[in-house]
């Protein structure tokens, strides 16, 4: 059997450019589907875990998409169709909606089949090659029982934060006997 060799990777830093252009060439559509200018999303490539994306909204200054670079490298095309669209969609439904529209409602909906993208949710992208982070766990105490506390709730606790038992409604305390 005469096997041609694997197609080259293309480098991230064109998968990058070409997000940015599509990017862009949905701001414009945008533009002219509700007849009025959209700032552009200042964009971050600094998003890691399972997360592909994410549009954020700072109370001064223009809009923020961050994407994850290694689900990028790792899903190419399928990403810049799926997940460009989406984050610019909630971009897009925030300055017209001033904030008052549903994340996936139907505002957002609609904007997705604007740009023809398939207004779904969540990604099916391979996450094998995404480090996962496994959250430590500490032991607390109430008056009738024994929790499992994650780190983020623990160190919430240590500065000061109070969690009651949803039973008893004791306050959590460290377990000293684990």
């Amino acid at each position: 059997m005469n096997r041609s060799p694997a197609p080259p990777a293309i480098p991230l830093l064109r998968l990058k450019l070409e997000a940015l252009t599509r990017l862009e060439q949905y701001r414009r559509q945008a533009e002219r589907h509700f007849g009025r200018p959209l700032p552009r999303p200042r964009v971050r490539w600094d998003l890691r875990g399972s997360s592909a994306g994410q549009a954020r909204f700072p109370a001064a200054g223009d809009p923020e998409i961050r994407f994850n670079a290694q689900l990028l490298a790792d899903n190419g095309e399928a990403f810049i169709a799926r997940t460009v669209p989406h984050e610019l969609a909630h971009v897009v439904v925030h300055l017209l909606h001033r904030g008052r529209a549903r994340p996936h409602g139907p505002e957002w909906r609609a904007v997705m089949i604007l740009f023809g993208a398939d207004p779904k949710r969540c990604h099916d992208y391979d996450l094998a090659q995404v480090r996962q982070r496994r959250m430590r766990r500490f032991s607390y105490r109430c008056d009738c029982r024994s929790h499992r506390i994650s780190a983020i709730r623990h160190n919430r606790m240590l500065r000061g934060q109070v969690y009651l038992c949803r039973h008893c409604g004791g306050a959590l305390r460290p377990d000293p006997d684990r």
